[in-house]
C-alpha cells in the first residue's frame, strides 16, 4: 500500500463502526443465524468419504506370542507337505 491509501482506510472504518452502533438486527436473524450456527451441517457423501478413519488395534504379549508359534507351526506344516 501506499501513503494515500492508508490514509484513506480508516474514513471507511468510521462509517461503517457508526452505521454498526445505529443498526440493530431484527430478532428473528439473530436466532435463526444463531440456530445455523450451533447446528452442525451434515457432510456431503464425497466429504463423508474424505473423512479421516482411525483404527485402534491393543494386542497383548501373550496373543503375540500365541500368533508367532502358529504361523511358525503353520509354515513348518506346509514346508514339509511341499516336499
Amino acid at each position: 500500500m501506499n501513503g494515500a491509501e492508508q490514509r484513506r482506510a480508516p474514513e471507511p472504518l468510521s462509517e461503517l463502526r457508526r452505521l454498526r452502533d445505529d443498526v440493530t438486527p431484527p430478532p428473528d436473524l439473530v436466532a435463526r443465524v444463531m440456530t445455523r450456527v450451533s447446528e452442525p451441517r451434515m457432510p456431503s457423501f464425497w466429504q463423508w468419504l474424505n473423512r479421516p478413519v482411525q483404527f485402534e488395534l491393543r494386542l497383548s504379549p501373550i496373543f503375540l506370542i500365541g500368533l508367532a508359534l502358529t504361523l511358525a507351526a503353520g509354515f513348518i506344516y506346509v514346508g514339509a507337505t511341499l516336499r
